[in-house]
């Protein structure tokens, strides 16, 4: 489903309640999510393994958007 999405694109599908995700918003999930990944891969572990349990997209759109409010 999910397969041939970039990073960018899969952060784009995200939707939350509230006010609308801003252009920056969106850049900086792609790039907490890029380095996520990175670091999950050096233990074998890809986008595809996350989506098994848990959005980890959703999840770094929720902490970009988290530090807003903070």
């Amino acid at each position: 489903m999910f397969e041939n999405l970039t990073p960018a694109d899969r952060v784009a599908a995200v939707h939350r309640w509230g006010g609308p995700v801003t252009a920056a918003q969106r850049a900086a999930t792609t790039a907490l999510l890029v380095d996520m990944l990175k670091a999950a891969e050096r233990h074998g572990v890809t986008l595809a393994d996350f989506d098994a349990v848990v959005d980890l997209p959703g999840g770094c759109l929720d902490v970009v958007l988290s530090k807003r409010a903070r």
